[in-house]
């Protein structure tokens, strides 16, 4: 028999299962009222239900339903999930994929009847889309659309939405063969003299002779640098994001690292501080949240553009008479060196800061056989030699 609940609470009805239901109208993602069921065992945990519902139409939280459209819950997710729970950068990157990719193909599609055909389906035409370039994605990027997908799936399956996330029956698509295109040691020889004439001359050393990536360099502070002894604490980053300048913490655990620093990026260091003291001028204009002390400023203590910092690269990398690269290629160069001087690939993992030693291994493996085939070959130098 139903009981008549307050004004506005919807009813408790007992089923002929002993089960008991009660039917509410929330709010929708798309701001309109839907009716939705909530179920129980007893008459207290649907009001218990029931209450929750209610409490997020008070709040203005839409209240989901596992028939409701791909392209609602994604925006949800990526507006009252990620936006809260990750960076600003993270956020502006899974938007995009999703309004670009994802819903264009699959959003009109219910989220309790998506299957993992659906899913294959979505990664064969990702695989022919183009950029707004004219270019065809590449592998790399068609495995992080669908790593947001899964991701996006995983929180349903969380959030009891759905009963299982087809994604993961899905096989992840292939990043095809990383395009690295390191230096040798010549060339990064001849870049570092070339370098040496720049006015940010230690920044180029930490980037070829570290492997840090360009944010966390520019991000990097006098106080996170030991200049007795080298060390250095990696714990944040600078990238310019939706037109923003945004500093903020280092992705991951693995990312918030210790290194150490040769004796000659701590002589350009030093150089580098009594240059800066000298150029700053008096009208100061620091970007917002910035570091006091950052390392690498304009003349006007402001941290140095990242997108400049590719420009300046050019111009450098002519000046050696060295082949265009990317500022991604001297992380690839030093992480090069470093396995080809010895280091092992754990050492190099901790070094670049990579979350798992598959991903140094999936990325570095044919350089790791090189750095075999020359340990075999000095060690058969010792064994031979008189």
């Amino acid at each position: 028999m139903a009981k008549r609940a307050e004004n506005g609470m919807g009813t408790i009805v007992e089923r002929k299962d002993g089960r008991f239901h009660a039917a509410v109208y929330v709010l929708a993602p798309d701001g309109t009222k839907v009716r939705k069921y909530v179920y129980g065992k007893t008459r207290d945990e649907v009001k218990d239900k029931r209450v929750e519902l209610l409490e997020n139409n008070r709040k203005g939280i839409p209240s989901l339903g596992s028939s409701m459209k791909l392209g609602d819950y994604l925006d949800y997710w990526v507006e009252d999930v990620i936006r809260k729970e990750r960076s600003e950068s993270t956020y502006a990157g899974y938007e995009t994929v999703i309004r670009r990719f994802i819903k264009p193909h699959l959003g009109t599609r219910k989220l309790n009847a998506l299957t993992p055909k659906d899913v294959r389906g979505f990664i064969a035409k990702l695989r022919k889309q183009k950029t707004v370039r004219g270019e065809k994605l590449s592998d790399r990027y068609v495995q992080n659309v669908f790593e947001v997908l899964r991701s996006a799936l995983t929180n349903a399956c969380k959030e009891e939405l759905i009963g299982r996330n087809v994604a993961k029956l899905v096989t992840t698509p292939s990043r095809g063969d990383h395009d690295i295109e390191p230096m040798d040691e010549d060339d990064a020889r001849a870049f570092i003299r070339a370098a040496s004439k720049h006015w940010l001359y230690a920044l180029w050393l930490i980037l070829i002779t570290t492997g840090l990536r360009k944010g966390e360099v520019l991000g990097l502070a006098w106080s996170d640098i030991d200049l007795a002894t080298g060390r250095v604490q990696v714990r944040r980053k600078v990238q310019r994001v939706r037109g923003r300048l945004l500093f903020g913490k280092v992705k991951t655990r693995r990312s918030r690292r210790s290194i150490y620093l040769g004796e000659i990026c701590l002589a350009a260091l030093a150089k580098h501080r009594t240059e800066t003291a000298k150029r700053l001028t008096e009208s100061l204009n620091p970007a917002p949240d910035q570091p006091a002390d950052l390392i690498f400023v304009t003349s006007t203590g402001r941290v140095v553009e990242p997108r400049n910092v590719n420009t300046m690269l050019n111009r450098i990398l002519r000046a050696a008479k060295l082949d265009k690269m990317r500022v991604h290629d001297l992380r690839h160069t030093a992480a090069t060196l470093l396995l080809l001087d010895g280091a092992t690939i754990r050492e190099v993992m901790e070094q670049l800061g990579h979350a798992s030693i598959s991903t140094t291994g999936n990325i570095y493996g044919h350089i790791l056989d090189e750095a075999k085939r020359r340990m075999a070959d000095r060690m058969n130098h010792r064994v031979t030699e008189n």
